[in-house]
């Protein structure tokens, strides 16, 4: 492999590979294809599994710690097409606002799909395509696909369409992993971007680190066809291009296309999401009664009259201080939410207890999420949340087990 040094002088990071989150086809953990792009030199590299995004909070939490940019996507396998394909589309979260778009693609292809073979309608990325980049594809991608066919015409039309979807988000992707056809498909890709006014970028489509990955690959794909290795020769890569590449050995893949290696850093930086989850992990909370803040403040008020009849300062105190942390970690909204969800189940005779650190809390005790009073027991309630806290608090609720799944079909609602 070139040193780092080499590779890094070179404007180019992968936003094309797959982990073992792709099942049964990508060979290399999220680490692995970090380690490697870091012994490359590169800056940044993307994650593209297959229908999925299993991998993203592990990618890029170590991404961060090797100091390498992490850029979260997927590789979405479409509807068929007029050949009676499935097409591939690559979709990169350019923004937190992206990444939940993604999030709901993924939903509704693996809702659409079979087990294990998620499918999206073309009509679900209508007004789903906000803060995303879309990039062609590999050999089975929406350009890619049609243009081996034949069918260029089909290959046109399906670029006008992403177009129109991905406004100034679009870029058509082109591969070379040495086979016999490549150079013409580079080139009549390169020519459809040409007349549609449209960038180009260059991808390898990684699915291992390094080139002898390969026969780890040949055997996860045997494995998905359940066959034996030596009968699955047509459904295996014909090489082991798919390793991840340095900036040079790209460089002389596409000596005629630099701008499309340049282009792979500009589209890098534009893909920022912080993946804050504690935002995004709590619904609104309905305001006709107040913010969430005095919502929760009035709920812990009433049940600490409730609990401790005889108007004890020690609880209003250790209230008062907890609704400020609370407050300070924006949290109103999921205590509400753990007690909504407690309270049904109560209505209906559905037993149910809280337990954990949770128990260390007055508000819990108050809003009847926990039964133990955490005054009465001496517990720290800094051992359940505190203001330092990076990580979502755990309430941890058990359910009578014959009438669980109506608690969660009351959640899913």
């Amino acid at each position: 492999m070139p040193d780092g040094s080499t590779a890094g002088a070179l404007p180019y990071v992968e936003l094309h590979a797959h982990s073992c989150f792709s099942l049964l086809d990508g060979a290399a953990t999220p680490t692995a294809l970090l380690d490697g792009a870091r012994d490359l030199g590169m800056e940044a590299l993307a994650l593209t599994d297959h229908d999925g995004l299993y991998a993203a909070v592990e990618f890029a939490v170590a991404a961060r710690e090797r100091a390498i940019h992490p850029v979260i996507g997927a590789e979405l396998t479409l509807e068929a097409d007029g050949h009676g394909l499935q097409r591939h589309l690559v979709l990169l979260a350019e923004s937190d606002a992206g990444y939940r778009n993604l999030s709901r693609l993924i939903s509704r292809a693996q809702l659409d799909g079979e087990k294990e073979r998620a499918r999206l309608a073309w009509r679900h990325l209508e007004g789903q395509t906000d803060g995303l980049i879309a990039l062609t594809g590999c050999r089975q991608g929406v350009l890619a696909g049609p243009l081996l066919a034949g069918d260029e015409e089909d290959a046109r039309r399906t670029l006008a369409r992403l177009q129109e979807l991905f406004p100034g988000r679009l870029y058509v992707e082109l591969q070379h992993h040495l086979r016999p056809d490549d150079d013409a498909l580079v080139d009549a890709l390169a020519a459809l971007a040409r007349g549609a006014g449209l960038p180009i970028v260059a991808t390898n489509n990684v699915h291992y680190v390094q080139r002898a990955g390969h026969c780890l690959q040949d055997v996860l794909t045997a494995i998905r066809h359940n066959r034996p290795l030596q009968a699955c020769r047509n459904a295996l890569y014909p090489n082991s291009e798919l390793y991840l590449k340095s900036a040079a050995e790209m460089a002389s893949l596409f000596a005629d296309y630099p701008e499309a290696l340049a282009r792979t850093s500009e589209i890098a930086a534009r893909c920022q999401v912080t993946l804050d989850f504690r935002a995004q992990a709590i619904p609104p909370v309905p305001e006709t009664e107040g913010s969430p803040d005095e919502q929760l403040a009035s709920l812990c008020a009433a049940g600490l009259l409730a609990r401790y009849p005889q108007d004890d300062l020690a609880a209003w105190g250790q209230l008062a201080h907890e609704l400020e942390v609370i407050q300070q970690t924006n949290l109103s909204g999921y205590f509400i939410l753990v007690w909504d969800i407690v309270r049904w189940a109560q209505e209906r005779g559905i037993q149910v207890r809280g337990r954990g650190s949770a128990a260390n809390s007055i508000v819990a005790y108050l809003l009847g999420i926990t039964n133990v009073d955490p005054l009465a027991n001496n517990l720290l309630f800094e051992r359940f949340l505190s203001t330092e806290a990076r990580v979502m608090p755990d309430i941890d609720l058990d359910f009578c087990s014959r009438r669980r799944e109506e608690v969660i079909q009351y959640v899913y609602d």
